[in-house]
């Protein structure tokens, strides 16, 4: 994983490494013929969860917009260090 630093370029590459992220809101889990209850709940939750995982996927997409312009704050204030 990229660190968040005043470096316009790894700022992006960050970001494009979150927007590759994906899963397919549709999948659904499938027992086919299964009665055992602990198995169809698994199978439960698990949907549950999906829909819930695509929903977070959809957060950290959106918060990780905000990564390039806190790099070029920090690349501002960086600049203004005299070493």
């Amino acid at each position: 994983m990229v660190n968040i630093a005043s470096d316009m370029g790894a700022a992006n590459n960050a970001v494009t490494g979150v927007q590759s992220v994906s899963v397919n809101k549709g999948q659904q889990v499938s027992l086919g013929k299964s009665n055992i209850t602990s198995m169809t709940n698994g199978a439960q939750v698990t949907n549950l969860l999906l829909t819930d995982f695509a929903k977070l996927i959809d957060c950290v997409k959106e918060q990780s917009q905000k990564f390039p312009k806190i790099a070029e704050v920090m690349a501002i204030e960086d600049s203004k260090v005299k070493f």
